[in-house]
Protein backbone atom coordinates (compact mmCIF):
# COMPACT_ATOMS: atom_id res chain seq x y z
CA UNK A 1 0.00 0.00 0.00
CA UNK A 2 2.59 2.29 0.86
CA UNK A 3 4.37 1.55 -2.52
CA UNK A 4 1.67 2.06 -4.00
CA UNK A 5 0.96 5.60 -2.55
CA UNK A 6 4.45 6.77 -3.27
CA UNK A 7 4.40 5.67 -6.82
CA UNK A 8 0.97 7.57 -7.05
CA UNK A 9 3.01 10.62 -5.67
CA UNK A 10 5.43 10.71 -8.17
CA UNK A 11 3.30 10.27 -11.30
CA UNK A 12 1.51 13.35 -9.47
CA UNK A 13 5.08 15.50 -9.36
CA UNK A 14 6.12 14.18 -12.26
CA UNK A 15 3.12 15.95 -14.21
CA UNK A 16 3.05 18.77 -12.10
CA UNK A 17 6.71 19.15 -12.96
CA UNK A 18 5.65 18.25 -16.78
CA UNK A 19 2.74 20.96 -16.37
CA UNK A 20 5.44 23.81 -15.17
CA UNK A 21 7.99 23.03 -18.27
CA UNK A 22 5.05 23.43 -20.65
CA UNK A 23 4.22 26.77 -18.72
CA UNK A 24 7.83 27.88 -19.56
CA UNK A 25 8.04 26.94 -23.11
CA UNK A 26 4.76 28.82 -24.27
CA UNK A 27 5.70 31.61 -21.78
CA UNK A 28 9.24 31.66 -22.99
CA UNK A 29 7.49 31.50 -26.86
CA UNK A 30 4.94 34.01 -25.76
CA UNK A 31 7.90 36.44 -24.96
CA UNK A 32 9.39 35.96 -28.55
CA UNK A 33 6.91 36.65 -30.33
CA UNK A 34 6.56 40.08 -29.16
CA UNK A 35 10.16 40.73 -29.33
CA UNK A 36 10.32 39.73 -32.80
CA UNK A 37 7.19 41.77 -33.71
CA UNK A 38 7.67 44.33 -31.64
CA UNK A 39 6.20 47.70 -32.80
CA UNK A 40 8.89 49.23 -33.28
CA UNK A 41 10.38 46.62 -36.08
CA UNK A 42 7.33 47.07 -38.44
CA UNK A 43 8.45 49.94 -40.67
CA UNK A 44 11.65 48.02 -40.96
CA UNK A 45 9.51 44.56 -42.06
CA UNK A 46 7.11 46.38 -43.86
CA UNK A 47 10.19 48.11 -46.52
CA UNK A 48 12.10 44.45 -46.75
CA UNK A 49 8.68 43.05 -48.20
CA UNK A 50 7.92 46.00 -50.66
CA UNK A 51 11.74 46.13 -51.81
CA UNK A 52 11.38 42.33 -52.17
CA UNK A 53 8.00 42.55 -53.94
CA UNK A 54 7.56 45.86 -55.13
CA UNK A 55 10.20 46.28 -57.82
CA UNK A 56 7.77 48.10 -60.37
CA UNK A 57 6.56 50.62 -57.35
CA UNK A 58 10.35 51.07 -56.29
CA UNK A 59 12.74 50.75 -59.18
CA UNK A 60 16.00 50.84 -56.83
CA UNK A 61 19.22 49.29 -56.87
CA UNK A 62 20.29 46.51 -54.63
CA UNK A 63 22.78 48.82 -52.61
CA UNK A 64 20.28 51.50 -52.78
CA UNK A 65 17.21 49.21 -50.92
CA UNK A 66 19.93 47.95 -48.37
CA UNK A 67 21.33 51.63 -47.85
CA UNK A 68 17.91 52.68 -47.19
CA UNK A 69 16.32 49.68 -45.19
CA UNK A 70 19.44 50.24 -43.11
CA UNK A 71 18.06 54.08 -42.40
CA UNK A 72 14.75 52.68 -41.75
CA UNK A 73 15.58 50.07 -39.20
CA UNK A 74 18.41 52.36 -37.34
CA UNK A 75 16.07 55.54 -37.10
CA UNK A 76 12.68 53.12 -36.64
CA UNK A 77 13.73 50.87 -34.11
CA UNK A 78 17.82 51.91 -33.01
CA UNK A 79 16.73 55.33 -32.54
CA UNK A 80 13.59 55.25 -30.28
CA UNK A 81 15.38 52.03 -28.35
CA UNK A 82 17.52 53.99 -27.33
CA UNK A 83 15.66 56.81 -26.36
CA UNK A 84 13.29 54.75 -24.47
CA UNK A 85 16.37 53.73 -22.79
CA UNK A 86 17.62 56.81 -21.59
CA UNK A 87 14.47 57.50 -20.49
CA UNK A 88 14.67 54.51 -18.03
CA UNK A 89 18.32 55.34 -17.07
CA UNK A 90 17.08 58.80 -16.04
CA UNK A 91 14.16 56.99 -14.27
CA UNK A 92 11.48 58.88 -16.30
CA UNK A 93 10.05 55.14 -17.22
CA UNK A 94 10.09 51.91 -14.46
CA UNK A 95 10.22 49.71 -16.78
CA UNK A 96 11.73 49.04 -20.44
CA UNK A 97 8.65 47.38 -21.71
CA UNK A 98 6.20 50.27 -20.70
CA UNK A 99 4.03 48.04 -18.54
CA UNK A 100 2.49 51.00 -16.78
CA UNK A 101 0.15 53.04 -19.03
CA UNK A 102 1.25 56.30 -17.89
CA UNK A 103 4.57 55.80 -19.13
CA UNK A 104 3.87 55.11 -22.69
CA UNK A 105 2.64 58.55 -23.63
CA UNK A 106 6.62 60.26 -23.74
CA UNK A 107 7.71 57.26 -25.69
CA UNK A 108 5.36 57.27 -27.92
CA UNK A 109 5.28 60.54 -28.54
CA UNK A 110 9.10 60.48 -29.12
CA UNK A 111 9.14 57.92 -31.35
CA UNK A 112 6.06 59.63 -33.71
CA UNK A 113 8.03 62.74 -34.30
CA UNK A 114 11.15 60.05 -35.20
CA UNK A 115 9.01 58.76 -37.73
CA UNK A 116 7.55 61.84 -38.97
CA UNK A 117 10.81 62.94 -39.33
CA UNK A 118 12.04 59.83 -41.30
CA UNK A 119 8.46 60.29 -43.71
CA UNK A 120 9.28 64.36 -44.23
CA UNK A 121 13.32 62.93 -45.77
CA UNK A 122 11.41 60.26 -47.82
CA UNK A 123 9.03 62.69 -49.61
CA UNK A 124 11.23 65.59 -49.76
CA UNK A 125 14.19 64.07 -50.28
CA UNK A 126 13.91 60.83 -52.22
CA UNK A 127 11.29 61.06 -55.15
CA UNK A 128 11.67 57.27 -55.90
CA UNK A 129 10.92 56.61 -52.07
CA UNK A 130 7.47 58.76 -51.93
CA UNK A 131 5.26 55.48 -51.23
CA UNK A 132 7.69 54.61 -48.50
CA UNK A 133 7.12 58.29 -47.38
CA UNK A 134 3.36 57.56 -47.38
CA UNK A 135 3.91 54.46 -45.08
CA UNK A 136 5.93 55.85 -42.67
CA UNK A 137 3.55 59.11 -42.43
CA UNK A 138 0.80 57.46 -41.99
CA UNK A 139 3.10 55.16 -38.82
CA UNK A 140 3.86 58.36 -37.72
CA UNK A 141 0.24 59.63 -37.11
CA UNK A 142 -0.51 55.91 -35.79
CA UNK A 143 1.75 56.29 -32.76
CA UNK A 144 1.02 59.45 -32.15
CA UNK A 145 -3.23 58.58 -31.72
CA UNK A 146 -2.04 55.47 -30.06
CA UNK A 147 -0.02 58.16 -27.51
CA UNK A 148 -3.11 59.57 -27.18
CA UNK A 149 -5.80 56.73 -26.86
CA UNK A 150 -3.47 55.89 -24.53
CA UNK A 151 -3.30 58.53 -22.13
CA UNK A 152 -6.97 57.20 -21.28
CA UNK A 153 -6.76 53.77 -21.82
CA UNK A 154 -3.96 50.90 -22.47
CA UNK A 155 -4.54 49.74 -26.48
CA UNK A 156 -2.00 47.13 -27.60
CA UNK A 157 0.55 48.99 -29.72
CA UNK A 158 1.56 45.65 -30.21
CA UNK A 159 -1.54 45.09 -32.17
CA UNK A 160 -1.18 48.48 -33.70
CA UNK A 161 1.80 47.87 -35.39
CA UNK A 162 0.95 44.68 -36.99
CA UNK A 163 -2.59 45.47 -37.24
CA UNK A 164 -1.12 48.28 -39.79
CA UNK A 165 1.32 45.82 -41.39
CA UNK A 166 -1.71 43.56 -42.71
CA UNK A 167 -3.29 46.99 -43.62
CA UNK A 168 -0.77 48.37 -45.38
CA UNK A 169 -0.24 44.62 -47.21
CA UNK A 170 -3.64 43.95 -48.37
CA UNK A 171 -4.65 47.55 -49.60
CA UNK A 172 -1.87 47.76 -51.85
CA UNK A 173 -2.86 44.32 -53.43
CA UNK A 174 -5.93 45.70 -53.61
CA UNK A 175 -4.78 49.01 -55.35
CA UNK A 176 -2.00 47.80 -57.60
CA UNK A 177 -3.12 43.66 -58.14
CA UNK A 178 0.37 42.84 -56.78
CA UNK A 179 -0.40 38.88 -56.25
CA UNK A 180 3.27 38.74 -55.72
CA UNK A 181 2.16 39.97 -52.18
CA UNK A 182 -0.41 37.42 -51.65
CA UNK A 183 1.91 35.09 -49.60
CA UNK A 184 3.84 37.97 -47.49
CA UNK A 185 -0.08 38.87 -46.68
CA UNK A 186 -1.30 36.00 -45.95
CA UNK A 187 2.08 35.16 -43.12
CA UNK A 188 1.55 39.03 -41.85
CA UNK A 189 -2.43 37.99 -40.85
CA UNK A 190 -0.33 34.58 -39.40
CA UNK A 191 1.98 37.06 -37.38
CA UNK A 192 -1.02 38.91 -36.09
CA UNK A 193 -2.74 35.99 -34.90
CA UNK A 194 0.24 34.73 -33.20
CA UNK A 195 1.14 38.02 -31.52
CA UNK A 196 -2.53 38.35 -30.43
CA UNK A 197 -2.22 35.13 -28.79
CA UNK A 198 1.27 36.05 -26.77
CA UNK A 199 0.02 39.39 -25.84
CA UNK A 200 -2.85 37.67 -24.30
CA UNK A 201 -0.84 35.41 -22.78
CA UNK A 202 1.56 37.50 -21.34
CA UNK A 203 -2.14 38.86 -19.29
CA UNK A 204 -0.02 42.42 -21.35
CA UNK A 205 -4.08 43.54 -22.48
CA UNK A 206 -7.44 42.49 -22.41
CA UNK A 207 -9.09 41.14 -25.42
CA UNK A 208 -10.78 44.58 -26.30
CA UNK A 209 -7.61 46.08 -26.06
CA UNK A 210 -6.03 43.66 -28.43
CA UNK A 211 -8.73 44.28 -30.89
CA UNK A 212 -9.07 48.21 -30.94
CA UNK A 213 -5.55 48.10 -31.70
CA UNK A 214 -5.35 46.03 -34.38
CA UNK A 215 -8.46 47.28 -36.08
CA UNK A 216 -6.78 51.15 -35.40
CA UNK A 217 -3.72 49.58 -37.31
CA UNK A 218 -5.23 48.26 -40.28
CA UNK A 219 -8.35 50.99 -40.86
CA UNK A 220 -5.14 54.07 -40.69
CA UNK A 221 -2.97 52.43 -43.06
CA UNK A 222 -5.78 50.90 -45.63
CA UNK A 223 -7.37 54.61 -45.89
CA UNK A 224 -3.49 55.96 -46.67
CA UNK A 225 -3.05 53.49 -49.48
CA UNK A 226 -6.85 54.14 -50.77
CA UNK A 227 -6.97 57.55 -50.17
CA UNK A 228 -2.99 58.67 -51.53
CA UNK A 229 -2.13 55.62 -53.80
Amino acid sequence: MNSNSSIFRQLVAAKKEGAFARESIILGLAWMVSIVFHPLLMPTYLNAIVFKYCTDILPLTREAKVQMLLFVFVSTYLIPAIATGLLWATGAISSLSLEKRSERLIPLMVTGVIYAGVSYIFLDYLSMARLLGLFMGTIALTVILTAFITHFWKISSHMVGVGGLVGFLFSVVLETHNLSLEYPLIGSIGVAGAVASSRLYLKAHSIKQIIAGFLLGIVLSWSAVYFFV
